[in-house]
């Protein structure tokens, strides 16, 4: 996603409807400084706003997401479930990363450390994940074209974004299904790199050509994802990670809700 062209697109459209950035501010119960800031390429709206934003400026999401007015219908009323179901993370994900945060702060001080590391060395902040989850297979067009299994066995770390490692077994693709193949998958949760999760596959001694793209989403209880393998091919939980899969762009939901959510590209 191009946040100078979706900015454009917010200007152009805005003066369209010949509204003044504060009347479209006023419309979404937002600073016009924000709207200013959108329409400059300098950020880009919430995830929370995109579907008032869209309706006030007679635009769809995708146009939004895209930069750019579409020339074929886009399956709105699904873009918009997809864009519910983040959001809903999203704000899931802030809950709980605001009281790691409050957990921290009381452990920062010279003993507050000691016990952090005690603690972090006995496994107090990892779980073990067992589980076998049923997901759809979509075509690249995002049609559902069959079923596939995913085996997860392995640890599951909640010390600040959290990270996973261990098996991760996609039934339909054999690379992922080795028995020393072993899945990392990192949360990002505030940003410190480059955010968002990412999925890789290792092997002792050699590098494994797994067939699914980096970027992902994915729950922390891993019970509900999607991602995309390299041949276009979708694996889902739900639907609604589908329409966001079958676009050339990641929609990093990590960030807490008074920052402002920014887009990927697709490797």
């Amino acid at each position: 996603m191009d946040k100078a062209k979706t900015g454009a697109l917010i200007a152009a459209a805005r003066k369209e409807k010949n509204l003044t950035q504060r009347e479209l501010a006023a419309a979404l119960h937002v600073s016009d400084r924000a709207i200013s800031k959108w329409e400059r390429g300098a950020g880009f709206p919430d995830i929370s706003l995109l579907e008032p934003l869209a309706d006030t400026l007679d635009l769809g999401v995708l146009d939004l997401l895209r930069g750019e007015r579409g020339t074929e219908p886009e399956p709105e009323p699904t873009v918009r479930q997809a864009l519910a179901f983040l959001a809903r993370q999203a704000k899931e994900r802030t809950r709980k990363r605001w009281s790691q945060v409050l957990a921290g702060a009381v452990l920062l001080v010279p003993t507050g450390f000691i016990l952090f590391g005690i603690l972090a060395t006995a496994g107090a902040f990892e779980r073990e994940i067992t589980a076998e989850v049923l997901a759809g297979v979509y075509s690249q067009t995002g049609q559902m074209v069959g079923e596939t299994t995913v085996v997860i066995d392995g640890t599951r770390s909640s010390v600040w974004g959290g990270s996973y490692s261990g098996k991760f077994a996609i039934d339909c693709l054999d690379a992922t299904c080795q028995g020393d193949v072993t899945a990392i998958i990192n949360w990002d949760a505030f940003g410190r790199g480059e955010g968002g999760e990412r999925i890789g596959f290792t092997a002792p001694g050699y590098h494994v050509a797994s067939g699914v793209e980096s970027w992902l989403y994915i729950t922390e209880d891993m019970g509900s994802f999607g991602l995309r393998l390299e041949d276009g091919t979708i694996i889902a939980t739900d639907e609604s990670y589908v329409p966001l899969l079958t676009a050339d762009y990641y929609y990093a939901v990590y960030l807490p809700v008074e920052t402002t959510p920014w887009s990927i590209p697709m490797e």
